[in-house]
């Protein structure tokens, strides 16, 4: 027999779409996209290959509010370990505007190229945010984009990325994370010969950042990061 009292049972959710730090979330403004020396793994000026030369700067959203709840890190999110990093609020209705500034002003001061290294922590949250950065890359010529995601291609916001990178191969990078329909992929684990990729050469000590890389972009190959 089911009592009173059970029902007054609060319901837990045990995976909450957003981050854990909720502090971390920050009004968006004209300094967000950060210089890549403020990230070691990222780097700074790219040194090798394709975009050599060319200024590194990075873009934060939030973890999980942007996401497609069936990525496989949910659990395991990078952003857990870090609570002092900052996530600009897409939600927030100056966002775009506040980013197009910035890139305006980071594409009149580039004349020779800049590389915006998108969502070191959150995701493309939907199809016309992705159309956005797109007409950016029309009306910004020294713009070059590289990341991944867990969109899925056959999805909305996957075949727009998709769309994205085969209008702008040479400017526009995005890898597809767990997807073994196509190479250009992204894997999380240790297994290289089940996708055919290579281990990420600043993960296992080759390279010192992805400024001295150029692997992500520059191959259609796969490539596997150790877990964090």
């Amino acid at each position: 027999m089911q009592t009173a009292t059970a029902n007054l049972i609060p319901v837990v959710n045990l995976r909450p779409p957003h981050t854990r730090y909720r502090k971390g979330v920050k009004q968006p403004h004209n300094n967000m996209l950060k210089r890549g020396k403020q990230n070691t793994k990222l780097g700074d000026k790219v040194t090798i290959k394709m975009w050599k030369g060319m200024i590194m700067y990075s873009l934060t959203l939030e973890e999980r509010a942007t996401c497609p709840d069936d990525c496989s890190q949910w659990d395991n999110c990078y952003g857990d370990n870090m609570p002092f990093g900052h996530r600009f609020d897409h939600t927030a209705s100056d966002f775009i505007y506040y980013l197009e500034e910035q890139l305006e002003q980071l594409n009149n001061k580039h004349t020779k190229g800049f590389i915006v290294r998108l969502h070191v922590l959150g995701e493309f949250y939907d199809p016309f945010y992705v159309m956005q950065w797109q007409k950016w890359l029309r009306i910004f010529p020294n713009l070059r984009v590289f990341g991944y995601t867990h969109r899925k291609l056959g999805t909305l916001i996957g075949d727009q990325i998709d769309l994205a990178n085969k209008e702008f191969p040479d400017r526009f990078r995005i890898r597809f994370s767990d997807d073994q329909s196509t190479k250009f992929s992204a894997h999380v684990g240790t297994d290289t010969a089940a996708t055919g990729g290579i281990m990420c050469p600043e993960q296992t000590g080759k390279t010192d950042s992805c400024a001295t890389c150029g692997y992500c972009w520059t191959s259609n190959n796969p490539v596997v990061f150790i877990e964090h």
